[in-house]
């Protein structure tokens, strides 16, 4: 029996190592990226939304003018408004309204979380 050391047909090969390769693993690094990408946006929506709705507590000290700023804010991130979590606390004033207060904010979307404190 003769066997043969040369490969008997190479043609077509790069085509198929092309969309084997190529095409078909990037397919999942494409969708990791995407998602990556998609987890940092609401990473920093959630940071963005915290401070500014702290910032628009510590100006306004009422609960319904800072949960019209969160949701407008959420809104402008393309968050929907049920989804997110919001709380506020201030000490030692929980009324938030004499000086030496310190309000703090927590802002929950899923699994992110944001906090932010001031100091006023």
């Amino acid at each position: 029996m003769k066997y043969s050391t040369e490969i008997s047909s190479e043609q077509g090969s790069a085509i198929v190592d092309l969309i084997g390769f190529g095409v078909l693993l990037q397919i999942p690094i494409l969708m990791f990226a995407t998602l990556a990408i998609q987890t940092q946006q609401q990473s920093f929506a959630v940071e963005a939304i915290a401070r500014h709705g702290l910032r628009a507590h510590v100006l306004w000290p009422e609960r319904e003018s800072t949960a019209q700023v969160i949701s407008e804010l959420a809104s402008d991130f393309g968050i929907s408004g049920t989804a997110l979590q919001w709380n506020i606390s201030c000490r030692p004033d929980p009324a938030c309204s004499s000086i030496d207060t310190t309000a703090e904010i927590e802002v929950r979307l899923g699994e992110l979380v944001a906090y932010s404190s001031q100091r006023f």
